[in-house]
């Protein structure tokens, strides 16, 4: 008798740690991403596009882009992780959790506005997650 391939079926019920991890992970990733893009753009000169010739001294020379990519580099390989343990149209949905914390986040730190159309929007990602959270993480086509 084979030994059944648990890449090459479904996985319902069964949600292991390392993707929760891998899931959560990514969105706390992201929200620091995309956090730090914003405040490191508001770092730069505002004359920064009519200076593009200084602007790799200008961004090489701020901290905050080295930690930026940093993150990035950390989000890259905590992707091809949560991707080894989970189909593509299953996380990449999952992840749009990061939209809600975002939002959150420049409401609270940034004082961005969260207007009652954008809360909305926030409500119908939370659902659509909701509907994708509801199917199998492997569809076993890999």
């Amino acid at each position: 008798m084979q030994a059944e391939n648990p890449k090459a079926t479904g996985t319902k019920g069964r949600f292991p740690l390392i993707l929760a991890v891998g899931l959560a992970g990514a969105v706390v990733l992201d929200t620091l991403v995309q956090v730090l893009w914003k405040i490191s753009a508001e770092s730069l000169p505002t004359d920064l596009m009519r200076r593009l010739g200084a602007a790799p001294g200008l961004i090489l020379a701020r901290p905050i882009f080295l930690a930026l990519g940093l993150l990035i580099a950390l989000q890259m390989i905590n992707w091809l992780k949560v991707l080894d343990e989970a189909d593509v149209s299953y996380a990449l949905p999952i992840t749009a959790l990061s939209y809600v914390t975002v939002g959150a986040v420049s409401a609270v730190w940034l004082h961005e506005a969260l207007t009652p159309q954008r809360m909305l929007g926030i409500g119908l990602i939370l659902f659509g997650v909701f509907l994708v959270s509801r199917t199998d993480h492997k569809s076993g086509a890999a």
